[in-house]
Parts: C-alpha cells; sequence; structure tokens
C-alpha cells in the first residue's frame, strides 16, 4: 500500500473506529441467520428467482420499485451463495457506504473530521436506521444509495464549477435509488430545483446540457421501469393503488396528512439529532446569546417551527387517545427493535408508562434545538460549504415531501411507518453539524450517549433476529412431523416465503383461515388454513392445543420467553 494511503487512512481513524464498531455489531446479530423478516422475504424470493432461473421477477404485492435492490443482492447471492443471510449481509455493506459517503457529505460541509465521524456514529446506531440495516427492506437500501448520489452531487456541483463526470455518476446512482424505491425520481428534482433557486441554469443550451447531466439517466430509469410493468415485470397492485387512496382521500384529508407528517417527521428528527443536541449542554448559555444577537428576519422561521411542533405536540397529546413516541412505531417501539408480525407478537419490554412520556419531551426538545441551529444559519456568508448545505436541504425537502405518498396507504392507522423516514435522518445530521462548525461542543458527551444507544441497539437487533429465528425453527420442526405448509400460520415473513407465489393471492381468493385471520394471511397466504400456528402466546387462540414449546434466547427480557406451536382442536 502506497505510503499517501497509508497516511490517509491514519488521518481517518475516527471513521474507521465507527465503521470497524458497526462491522463488530454484525458479528454480534445473528446477521447470516437463514431468515426473512416482516416484508423482506419478498425482494429474498425475488433474489432467490433470479439466482436460480435467471428471471428477474417483482412480487405485485411489493410497494416499492425494488429491482435495484434485486440486483444487488443477485451480487451478492452470486458471490457468497443465495440465503436469506446473505441478503442481510448485502443490506449491512450497502449501510456501511452510505456511511462513508455521509462521512464525505460532512467533509464537503465543512465539518470536522472527529465531528463527521461522531456524525456517522449517530447514524448508523440509532436504533431504527440500525435494526433495518440487519433486514433486507428496501428503505436503508434506498438511504445509503441516496447518501452515495447526495454525496457526488455535493462534489460536482460547486460555485462556479460543474464536474460533469461526478454530476453525471451522482444521476446514475439517484437512477438506482429509483430502481429501489419510487422517492429516488425525486433526488435529481431536487437538485434541479437547487440549481434554478442559485440562478445556474436557465433558459439556453448551457443549462439544457447541465439539466440532461443531472436527470437524464433517472428519467430513462424511470421509463424503462414503466415500460418494463407493461411487458415484463408483473402489475404492482399495490403501487398503483397509492394514486387511488391519495385521490380518496381528497385535499382535506391530504391537508390532514400533511399537517400530521409534517410535526411527526419533526418529531423523530428530533429523537435522532438527541446526541448532539447533548453536546450542546454545556454551551447552551453562550449558544443563546448567539441566537439572541441574530437578525429580527430569522425569528420568523424559527416561530413557525416552533409553532409547528407546540401545536403537533398539543394535539397528539389532547387527542382522545393521546399518542407519543414513537408515533409511528413499526420497527422501532415500546416493545423493542423490530415489527410485530407473528401470532401474539412480543411482550411489551418498556413497561414503565414515563418512558414514552419522557421519550416525547426529549424527542421534542432537541427537534426545537435542531430548529434554533439551523435558524441561525438561514443568513450565511457565500462559500462552498454554504452550497453543498443548500443542496443538501434541498434534496432533504424533497425526501420530506416524498414520505407522503406512501404513507396514504397507513392514515387511518396512524399516519405512516416509521422506516418512511430514515432517508431524512442522515439529511439532518448533516445540516445540524454543518450549522454547529463555529459552536463548541461537549463532544464526550454525545460520544457517550452514541455508545449507550449502540449497545442497546446492537442488543434489540440480536434479540429480535433470535425471537424469529425461533419461529421458523419451530415452523421447520411442524414441517418435520409432517404438517404442510398450507397448514401452518407463522407471521407474515414465514407465510409469504413459503406460500406466497405471484398471481395465486389476489384479493377474491378464498380465505382459508379461520375468520378474522390476521393481515398477512388476507394479503400473502389465502390458501393457510391455519390448522397449526406458531405463536408467543397460545393464549389468544381459543380452540387451539399446545403441540410443542421451544424457549428462545433473548437478552433485554429478565423472564423467559416461548414459542409455541399450537394445533386446532377440530380441524377444519
Amino acid at each position: 500500500m502506497p505510503a499517501s494511503w497509508i497516511a490517509r487512512l491514519r488521518s481517518e481513524w475516527p471513521l474507521l473506529l465507527v465503521l470497524a464498531a458497526f462491522a463488530a455489531s454484525a458479528f454480534v446479530v445473528p446477521t447470516l441467520s437463514n431468515i426473512a423478516t416482516t416484508d423482506d422475504w419478498g425482494y429474498g424470493r425475488s433474489v432467490e428467482i433470479l439466482h436460480d432461473e435467471g428471471r428477474l421477477t417483482v412480487f405485485s404485492v411489493v410497494a416499492a420499485t425494488a429491482v435495484g435492490q434485486v440486483l444487488w443482492g443477485g451480487l451478492f447471492a452470486l458471490v457468497f451463495g443465495m440465503t436469506l443471510g446473505v441478503m442481510r449481509l448485502s443490506t449491512v455493506v450497502i449501510v456501511a457506504l452510505g456511511a462513508i459517503a455521509l462521512y464525505g457529505i460532512l467533509r464537503d460541509l465543512g465539518v470536522s473530521r472527529g465531528r463527521s465521524a461522531l456524525g456517522v456514529a449517530v447514524h448508523l446506531f440509532n436504533p431504527l436506521t440500525f435494526m433495518l440495516a440487519f433486514t433486507f427492506m428496501t428503505d436503508p437500501h434506498f438511504m445509503s444509495v441516496m447518501l452515495i448520489s447526495a454525496a457526488f452531487y455535493l462534489r460536482g456541483i460547486k460555485p462556479g464549477s460543474f464536474n460533469w463526470r461526478l454530476v453525471v455518476l451522482a444521476s446514475f446512482f439517484a437512477g438506482w435509488a429509483f430502481l429501489i424505491r419510487q422517492q429516488g425520481a425525486l433526488i435529481p428534482l431536487s437538485v434541479a430545483c437547487y440549481l434554478r433557486a442559485t440562478r445556474q441554469i436557465w433558459f439556453n443550451w448551457q443549462s439544457v446540457r447541465r439539466l440532461l447531466a443531472v436527470g437524464a439517466l433517472p428519467a430513462a430509469m424511470l421509463i424503462g421501469y414503466y415500460l418494463s410493468l407493461r411487458w415484463i415485470l408483473p402489475i404492482a397492485i399495490i403501487q398503483t393503488s397509492f394514486l387511488d387512496e391519495a385521490i380518496g382521500y381528497g385535499w382535506s384529508g391530504t391537508y390532514r396528512q400533511v399537517r400530521l407528517l409534517t410535526y411527526i417527521e419533526m418529531a423523530y428528527l428530533g429523537a435522532v439529532t438527541i446526541p448532539i443536541a447533548l453536546a450542546m449542554i454545556p454551551r447552551v448559555r453562550s449558544f443563546g446569546g448567539q441566537v439572541i444577537r441574530q437578525r429580527r428576519l430569522l425569528w420568523i422561521p424559527l416561530a413557525i417551527w416552533l409553532a409547528g411542533l407546540g401545536i403537533g405536540a398539543w394535539t397528539l397529546n389532547t387527542a382522545e387517545r393521546p399518542r407519543t413516541m414513537p408515533y409511528i412505531a413499526q420497527f422501532a417501539g415500546m416493545r423493542g427493535l423490530g415489527p410485530a408480525d407473528v401470532p401474539g407478537a412480543r411482550r411489551q419490554l418498556v413497561e414503565l408508562t414515563w418512558v414514552p412520556e419522557a421519550l416525547t419531551i426529549a424527542s421534542v426538545a432537541s427537534a426545537a434545538i435542531l430548529g434554533f441551529v439551523l435558524c441561525r444559519k438561514l443568513v450565511t456568508p457565500v462559500s462552498p460549504e454554504r452550497a453543498a448545505a443548500g443542496l443538501l436541504a434541498m434534496i432533504g425537502l424533497w425526501q420530506w415531501i416524498g414520505v407522503l405518498p406512501p404513507s396514504y396507504h397507513y392514515a387511518l392507522r396512524g399516519g405512516s411507518l416509521d422506516r418512511y423516514l430514515i432517508p431524512l435522518f442522515p439529511i439532518a445530521i448533516g445540516l445540524m453539524l454543518w450549522a454547529l462548525r463555529d459552536v463548541k461542543l461537549a463532544t464526550p458527551i454525545a460520544w457517550v450517549a452514541i455508545a449507550g444507544i449502540a449497545v442497546f441497539s446492537t442488543a434489540a437487533t440480536r434479540d429480535y433476529l433470535a425471537y424469529i429465528g425461533g419461529v421458523w425453527d419451530m415452523g421447520h420442526y411442524a414441517n418435520s412431523i409432517g404438517v404442510d405448509n398450507t397448514q401452518i400460520d407463522a407471521g407474515s415473513a414465514w407465510d409469504g416465503y413459503h406460500i406466497y407465489t405471484n398471481g395465486q393471492e389476489k384479493p377474491g381468493t378464498k380465505v382459508w383461515s379461520p375468520e378474522p385471520a390476521p393481515w398477512w394471511i388476507y394479503l400473502y397466504a389465502r390458501r393457510i388454513d391455519s390448522t397449526y400456528i406458531v405463536t408467543t402466546n397460545p393464549a389468544i387462540h381459543p380452540g387451539y392445543v399446545v403441540v410443542q414449546i421451544r424457549e428462545y434466547d433473548q437478552w433485554l427480557e429478565d423472564d423467559p420467553v416461548f414459542v409455541y406451536l399450537v394445533r386446532m382442536e377440530t380441524p377444519r
């Protein structure tokens, strides 16, 4: 290795330590377990079909475009062999690459090496992002490729210069991001809006060339994808339903949804940036004095930000059914990490009633600090760092908007899903650290907070995968005693992976399970008759008798926990 490379690596030791900690956590978490979690069975089955049959398939129940992720998983299957654990490994790798891109973004924003590494640690180890990094869901893949695209756009577009090669490379990754989730189409759109807002494009040939560099490849990928839906891939039933749902809610419903999501997004951004906010505590007095001396104009956006936080928190807390953080729990909630889509689910991990309230207060307070920090820097001298922050903020604004379309499906069930928000997290971290470049922070406090969060995230993710592993082991036991998969309900991932085949689970097909069946039976596995159920709580299944009991190991729960195989007393 050249001496210059060694010197460069030595200078980047804070980042290397963070990445090493993330890699070490992958050895604690059962990363290579051959199990699926929640919806990622569909993407894993698509990779299996690609690997075994050489055929690209995206199931009609899949809401995301997913093609880019399936191809990425196919590459890992080609190199390491096709298992569901290898698919999870592919996510860990792409998330790590996205973290390196975030580091590059932070450096372009003028953030020091130490603080940039701090930002990467906040990003990687926040519980929601960390949990998703150990799945094969589209959300972490999209977030990471978005960061790679943003890093190249920031490096390619600077005041007074336009690096054509880097911008075209960025546009390729933007297109790839679209082939993972539809919101990728908003990345080149946001860059075009930034170029227009900064008067770098106009009505001339040079501007047309720049726009083509920014968006031609993503546009070609978008057109190619939707043409493939017509002639190659199956019609994406779930994807087409989003537009129908949006139309069904109308303008008034959309207004309510936007108002709700705006506050929820602010609260979650506050939760993610708590470690950075904690590092400001010893400097609150001096920082507060700086804010007070700011120009009056900056108090207007700050007042709007704080009013949104206050009204949102008050509205949800005084509703008929008060809500506290985490507001839209799917992968991160009071049961720990991971969704509750297995019969019986898991016990409440946190039973103290004040914990959600304390988390809500901390999140809102941190979000208020984030607003102070960003509003303070709205008017700053022109510089390459400010230009980079402006471009990153524009990407973040459009991704903020991008949360809305898939959230219509959950408008009556909480408003959205937490995993839809993770592309916003690294952008908020980057902008906050950029805005604090001139503020002395007690970074040891932030590092201690991150260390504690990392320990929790690792243990909770490990527990979730151990829990799902116990469920799948029980499903395999049922197979070993002669039970067919059409007789077993073992949760959404097991049922989807073992039963769903494209086109056979259409609405209108007879549901064989006793009513009311879980949602995943209707969506993925209408042929299952639920003669046997794998559950963590046999008491909720009247008319069933216990066939087998197995304990599974958990670190964060004190009492023993079990998975049960139960059988219908009188088979249908």
